[in-house]
């Protein structure tokens, strides 16, 4: 039985020591505070009855003390004794003495006076006499009780309660161990265990206790658990899903090093090689694991210009810094001796505290980019057919020349050189003909320029530069006279047939007063145009003071001016009317159209001071076509807008006189849907006699479409009329010199009155122009012409 009962309750006292400390803790402070109250009533209890003895004894005292005295006052000695035993018997006293004045002592029952724990009350015995009506002292009554039997039951009585008091703690500690046991320690037991037992593995299973739910403190600590455990699963999966994708980025980061072309390498933060990618290993020929923890320097700084020291400098800024640095181009040599230009870059790996961990190296090799770069360069400078410098290369050369000279003072000469038979060798020949033309003048010059000082460039078609430094400035002339001398002896042959090839050289001086090398370009260009207007074959000089030069420099200057009014749309249409002679017959208004230039400063420039320099250089047909363009859209607004349409007339060079030309006019009339009848052509009587089979045919598709043609300055030029039987137009311009003199001059009277009598013969009408006053134009109407155009109507006004 005992060997039975004593496991179980170690058992329970381990199962439930928090319960047993907590009953001990509260059953011994229960008995303390039990025993103090106990104590203190006690003490309250004897104090009361202390208070009750002394009161019996004061009354006893106090009825006892007459007859006492009436007794000691007759000297009635058995009457004193017979009344103090009386009193003992009253159980209220142990002890009575009875001392009289004299002496005499009166006592009843043991003397425990001197005892301890003994109460004692004292009465005076006064006589009242009944003659004197005052009190006489007799003596004194003494009452002694003892205290020990009280205090006896007193404290038997505490010993009563405490019995009680322990017994009820204990059986209420008995009743609350069960109740603890049975209400939390199983439960806490069931939770220890389950806590002791979780796992990741068993996170699925919630905490469950073996009792009916109550929302207490006991399921707090439940729901508090399972929460914990659903927090648990939830960082799990996380944990998981994050290692997951780490891994993933492991291998994705594994598989990027492998299948990038760029050599990269790692260190620790120490600079020992971690890792080499397979770029790395084929470019450095080091197998990651012969490089592994050797220094990084041991297998980059075997050669080249790279050394270990430098490069541990650099890596030991990026590490002390934190921060990567940029790529950095240097020639390297490998474990085999490979030489490698490469670019390199170098950053710190760090941790999520900046903490550096590692390094990482980036090698990209850039030696065949490098070498297609420097081939790409040496090309973007150099003519691919005869490997001389190009335009672009010559120009950067004449700049620095431009800056030397600007700087030191120093003198240059350029010369600007242009083939003269080349088109025709090109045209009769073929390219291939005129490739081989230019590599045996490339040749030619090359031999010609003996020193190193001088720079020869092709600079497009067969344009040639050469750049002579100060020191051969008095041999430039010379240079120049050879080159025309070996050229003009030099004979290409081509399939048998031999040509012969001439040169135009423009020379200009690059000095400290020269504003540009693209001046002194123009200079070159400009002197190159004048020995070609001189008769070609010959060398001219640009200088300052030669205004022929100087005329044809401004043309030049006004041709960028032109090409920037084209592509800025800056020119301004302008009309002067045509009046009919007969107004009933000719009811639709005549215009001429016009044209002027607006420059950057917006001033109008006339036609005669740009139109020479535009059919100098071919620049006509472009503004022919701006004027075509812009009349077309004219017509086009006023006919949107419902006004009367004009007849508006154009003028065309001869340079204008081609198919291009013929295309665009016709396009422009298709895509503005103006009436071809509203529109005539000018052209002049020498472009169009200079190439009449052309001519003929421009005039004669457009007059298909409905055009008209009128011949303008007629008289001016050749002036046969044979040419009027060929050429298919609608009007004939009488030139102004003949106009003008009309009045004084007879003959210019005679070819007026011949021309309008041809024109009307051939169907053709005639138009006077320079009418400047009342008297031409009375005679222009006596000789019958049908228009009549001037200052006397009109100065030429904007077309709005």
């Amino acid at each position: 039985m005992i060997s039975i009962l004593f496991p179980r309750l170690r058992k329970l006292y381990s199962a439930n020591q928090l319960a047993w400390r907590l009953v001990f803790a509260v059953f011994a402070v229960g008995l303390v505070v039990t025993v103090s109250l106990t104590l203190v009533l006690l003490q309250f209890e004897y104090n009361r009855g202390l208070d009750k003895v002394k009161a019996d004894l004061r009354t006893l005292g106090s009825s006892a003390a007459p007859q006492l005295a009436s007794n000691l006052w007759l000297v009635n000695t058995e009457a004193i004794h017979g009344q103090l035993h009386s009193l003992r018997q009253t159980r209220v006293v142990d002890f009575i003495q009875l001392v009289e004045n004299d002496g005499q002592i009166y006592t009843s029952g043991i003397d425990i006076k001197k005892q301890s724990n003994t109460i004692t009350e004292v009465f005076p015995i006064a006589y009242l006499h009944p003659l004197t009506n005052k009190k006489v002292n007799l003596g004194e009554l003494s009452l002694t009780v003892s205290l020990r039997d009280y205090k006896t039951q007193l404290f038997d009585q505490f010993l009563r309660l405490l019995l009680l008091q322990g017994l009820g703690m204990f059986v209420a500690a008995l009743f609350f161990l069960i109740l603890y046991h049975r209400l939390i320690a199983r439960h806490l037991s069931h939770i220890a265990e389950y806590t002791g037992r979780l796992n990741y593995n068993l996170l699925a299973a919630p905490l469950k206790l073996s009792r009916n739910q109550h929302e207490d403190e006991l399921q707090t600590l439940v729901n508090a658990f399972n929460q914990m455990r659903l927090n648990l699963q939830r960082g799990v999966k996380e944990r998981e899903e994050a290692q997951r994708a780490l891994y993933v980025e492991k291998e994705l980061a594994e598989v990027t090093l492998i299948s990038i072309t760029d050599a990269i390498v790692t260190t620790t933060p120490d600079f020992k090689v971690k890792l080499l990618n397979p770029a790395a290993e084929k470019l450095l020929r080091w197998t990651q694991f012969e490089a592994r923890d050797l220094c990084i320097s041991d297998i980059l700084c075997q050669g080249g210009e790279l050394s270990a020291d430098a490069f541990l400098a650099m890596l030991h800024h990026a590490r002390e810094r934190n921060k990567a640095i940029s790529r950095q181009t240097v020639a390297i040599v490998n474990r085999r001796g490979e030489q490698f230009t490469v670019e390199y870059a170098i950053a710190p790996i760090g941790d999520q505290d900046g903490q550096v961990e590692g390094m990482v190296l980036v090698l990209h090799d850039v030696t065949e980019s490098q070498a297609l770069t420097e081939k790409l360069a040496y090309q973007a400078e150099h003519d691919y057919l005869t490997g001389l410098t190009n335009r672009r290369g010559f120009e950067r050369a004449l700049a620095t020349a431009h800056q030397s000279a600007l700087e030191s003072k120093q003198k240059f000469v350029l010369m600007l050189l242009d083939l003269d038979q080349f088109k025709l060798v090109n045209d009769t020949c073929g390219h291939l003909a005129g490739d081989e033309l230019l590599r045996l003048v490339t040749n030619l010059l090359q031999g010609l320029i003996t020193s190193p000082e001088g720079l020869l460039g092709r600079l497009g078609g067969d344009e040639f530069g050469i750049l002579i430094t100060g020191e051969q400035l008095a041999e430039a002339e010379a240079l120049a006279e050879r080159i025309l001398h070996a050229l003009a002896q030099f004979r290409f042959v081509w399939q048998g047939r031999p040509h012969g090839v001439t040169v135009s050289i423009g020379l200009a001086t690059i000095d400290e007063f020269c504003v540009s090398a693209q001046e002194a370009m123009s200079q070159a260009d400009i002197a190159c145009f004048a020995a070609k207007d001189g008769g070609r074959n010959r060398l001219s000089w640009y200088r300052r003071d030669d205004e022929g030069l100087q005329e044809r420099h401004n043309e030049l200057q006004l041709l960028a001016t032109l090409k920037e009014a084209i592509e800025q749309n800056r020119f301004q249409l302008y009309y002067q009317k045509i009046e009919p002679f007969d107004r009933d017959l000719h009811q639709l208004p005549h215009l001429e159209i016009l044209l002027r230039l607006i420059d950057a400063s917006g001033r109008v420039i006339t036609p005669g001071a740009f139109i020479p320099a535009a059919e100098r250089y071919d620049m006509m047909a472009q503004i022919d076509c701006w004027v075509v363009e812009h009349s077309l859209n004219y017509l086009a607004e006023c006919k949107n807008e419902g006004r009367a349409l004009p007849q508006i007339a154009v003028n065309l060079s001869g340079k204008s006189l081609n198919n291009k030309t013929l295309i665009f006019i016709l396009q422009q009339l298709d895509k503005t849907g103006v009436s071809p009848t509203n529109v005539c052509f000018e052209i002049t009587e020498t472009a169009a006699i200079s190439n009449l089979k052309e001519s003929t045919m421009f005039i004669e598709t457009l007059r298909a479409r409905g055009c008209m043609f009128s011949l303008d300055d007629f008289g001016s030029g050749f002036s046969s009329f044979n040419y009027l039987k060929t050429l298919p137009v609608d009007y004939l311009k009488i030139d102004g010199s003949l106009v003008t003199d009309i009045i004084e001059d007879k003959v210019s009277r005679q070819m007026v009155i011949a021309v309008n009598e041809i024109a009307h013969s051939l169907g053709c009408k005639t138009i006077a122009e320079f009418v400047e006053s009342e008297d031409i134009l009375q005679v222009l109407q006596e000789i019958g012409v049908d228009f009549a155009q001037g200052y006397h109507f009109g100065k030429p006004s904007p077309l709005k």
